[in-house]
């Protein structure tokens, strides 16, 4: 008798004290990047109004990186050098990661072999370049934003800024997302984080690690969790729209 009462509370108390956990777990998420969100309104600040860069897997290490994620030690500095978080007392790579993000095996299997896998939760918004001659008048390149752009290396590199005043309606922009750290919290089930980028709503959509959502931060510094399809809808993350 008294093991099936210990059994009947443990199937009751067991799910609430799981959700508890997960409840937890999200709080800790939303405070990260509120942090993160802090140390970004930090850098603008300090920096003529401008986000720092893409910190895009595909142009290359720059100082101005946002988040230094590549895991290469003896050739790029650690992620608590990153520019928006040096001034931060608690620049840990724990603020990068969502605690329910828990897998690291589809990040090892999708990894860049030199730069090596992405390791955290969030990524900056980065529409990146685009030839603006359009037929509407305008001639050469325009960074759409959010971040800023660097092309070419080192003091040679040429710099695209993307500056805060540029972005309409930063309430409800997207600044800073949660994506997919392994295929079971991607809701289309295929890839997942790979540099601190992140382009909606292809090939970079958000995460449902959370019930279904994900949390982001909104470009005036607010966090709150959000769907998937709320990503994919890029009226609520291109700045310019």
């Amino acid at each position: 008798m008294v093991i099936a009462v210990i059994a009947i509370l443990a199937a009751i108390l067991l799910p609430a004290l799981a959700a508890a956990k997960k409840r937890a777990a999200q709080a800790q998420c939303i405070n990260n990047l509120k942090q993160l969100g802090t140390g970004m309104m930090m850098y603008i600040d300090d920096n003529q109004d401008a986000f720092p860069g893409l910190a895009s897997l595909h142009n290359g290490f720059q100082p101005s990186d946002w988040i230094y994620w590549r895991t290469n030690s003896a050739l790029y500095p650690p992620i608590e050098k990153s520019p928006i978080v040096i001034a931060l007392a608690n620049a840990s790579s724990n603020l990068f990661r969502c605690p329910l993000d828990i897998s690291d095996r589809d990040r090892l299997s999708q990894a860049d072999a030199d730069n090596g896998p992405y390791l955290y939760s969030y990524s900056l918004t980065g529409y990146g370049m685009s030839d603006a001659n359009d037929g509407m008048g305008l001639e050469g390149d325009i960074n759409y934003g959010m971040a800023s752009v660097f092309t070419g290396s080192g003091s040679s590199a040429t710099a695209y800024p993307f500056k805060q005043s540029g972005i309409r309606n930063p309430s409800g922009k997207i600044m800073l997302a949660e994506e997919p750290g392994s295929v079971s919290d991607n809701p289309d089930g295929d890839t997942v984080i790979q540099d601190g980028r992140w382009m909606p709503p292809d090939p970079d959509p958000l995460t449902d690690r959370h019930s279904g959502r994900a949390d982001v931060t909104f470009s005036d510094g607010h966090v709150q969790p959000v769907t998937s399809e709320f990503g994919e809808d890029q009226t609520n993350s291109r700045p310019d729209f």
